[in-house]
C-alpha cells in the first residue's frame, strides 16, 4: 500500500467516527448464534443444550451464561442486489418468497432492502409475507445506480437491524454476484455486524465465469466472521426456503468476555463438548468468530466528498 492510500484509510476511518455520534461500551456479554449440523447430511443437529457446547475468547474458555434456541423470534433483512447481473434473477425470488416465508413462526419479521451504490429499504420489518415478497418486487425496478457497494449495504442492514426489537435474533440474508466497489472499510463492518448481533448469510449468485473468491472475498469474510453460510449457483430461489431454515436452525450463546482495554477484535471459538462429539461425530459448529470488546455502533457510513478509494478492502482491524 502506497503512504497516500495508507493516508487516506486512516483519515477515512477518522471521518467516519467523528462525523456522527458514536455508541461505545466495554462488552458485558457477548452474542453469538451457533449452528450445529451434520457434515454429511448438512442437517440441523436438534436439543442440543448449553453442556454440549464450549467457548473460547482467545484461549480462555468462558462459561456460557445465557442459551437460547431457534423459538426466539427472528428479525430478517433481505438485502438484494439490483445491479444488472442480478436483477434479472430478482422476479422469480418474489414468486417463491412466500412459499419460502412459510419457515418462518408468527413472531418473527422480516424486511427488504435493495441495494446497488446506495441501499433503498422496500419494505420494513413485517410479519405479512405478502408484504415482504411485494418488498422483493419492488426491488426489480429501483434504480439507484449502476456501480454495487456491497460493504455500504452490509453496514446499512446491520444499522437497521440495531434498532429492532431486543431480545429477537438478527440475520441479512444477502443475494449478490460479489462483485464491488467501495469506501467503507471491511474491519468497519465486521465492527458493525458485532455490535447489533447480526448473523449474514446469503447466496452467491454464479454466471457463466467464476471470479476468483481471492480478488473478490465481499461477502466470503462477513459471512464467516458472523458465522453465517454463502450457498452458491444460478437458481437462488430454489433455496431461499432452505437458507431462512438454516438461519432460524441456530443456538443463541451468550457469554461473558475476558476483560480487557484493548478495542481490538478479538477472536471466539465454539466448539461441541466431548460427550456432544461422541453422540454426534460427524458433527461441525459454524460460529461468530469475532467481537470487538469496546465495539462502536455508528449510525451510517458517511463518504466524505470528494473521496475517490473505489474498490479499497479490507484494510485492517480483523484479528
Amino acid at each position: 500500500m502506497t503512504r497516500s492510500i495508507l493516508t487516506a484509510v486512516i483519515a477515512l476511518s477518522a471521518a467516519f467516527a467523528a462525523d456522527r455520534p458514536t455508541f461505545q461500551a466495554k462488552a458485558s456479554l457477548v452474542k453469538a448464534d451457533v449452528y450445529a449440523y451434520d457434515r454429511k447430511s448438512g442437517a440441523a443437529i436438534p436439543d442440543l443444550t448449553a453442556d454440549d457446547f464450549r467457548v473460547f475468547d482467545g484461549d480462555e474458555p468462558r462459561e456460557i451464561v445465557h442459551f437460547g434456541t431457534e423459538a426466539a423470534p427472528l428479525d430478517l433483512v433481505f438485502l438484494l442486489d439490483v445491479s444488472g447481473s442480478v436483477r434479472d434473477v430478482l422476479s422469480r425470488v418474489a414468486e417463491s418468497a412466500v412459499d419460502a416465508l412459510s419457515v418462518l413462526d408468527e413472531q418473527d419479521r422480516a424486511a427488504v432492502m435493495a441495494f446497488s451504490k446506495k441501499t433503498v429499504l422496500t419494505q420494513s420489518l413485517t410479519s405479512d409475507h405478502q408484504a415482504v415478497a411485494q418488498g422483493v418486487r419492488a426491488a426489480t425496478s429501483i434504480r439507484i445506480g449502476l456501480d454495487t457497494d456491497i460493504n455500504q449495504a452490509v453496514w446499512t442492514a446491520a444499522d437497521y437491524l440495531h434498532g429492532s426489537r431486543g431480545n429477537a435474533r438478527r440475520a441479512v440474508l444477502i443475494l449478490t454476484d460479489n462483485m464491488q466497489e467501495t469506501h467503507v472499510p471491511d474491519a468497519l463492518v465486521d465492527e458493525q455486524l458485532s455490535e447489533a448481533g447480526v448473523v449474514l448469510g446469503g447466496f452467491l449468485l454464479r454466471g457463466p465465469i467464476a471470479l476468483p473468491r481471492i480478488t473478490h472475498p465481499g461477502i466470503l469474510g462477513f459471512a464467516r466472521n458472523t458465522g453465517g453460510e454463502i450457498m452458491e449457483g444460478s437458481q437462488p430461489a430454489a433455496r431461499l426456503a432452505e437458507m431462512i431454515r438454516r438461519i432460524k436452525g441456530r443456538y443463541s450463546i451468550h457469554f461473558r468476555p475476558v476483560e480487557t482495554d484493548s478495542a481490538d477484535g478479538r477472536k471466539i471459538r465454539i466448539e461441541l463438548a466431548p460427550g456432544a462429539r461422541a453422540k454426534h461425530p460427524n458433527a461441525a459448529v459454524r460460529s461468530r468468530r469475532v467481537y470487538f470488546p469496546q465495539g462502536q455502533h455508528r449510525p451510517r457510513p458517511q463518504i466524505p466528498a470528494g473521496q475517490t478509494m473505489a474498490g479499497l478492502v479490507r484494510q485492517g482491524g480483523r484479528p
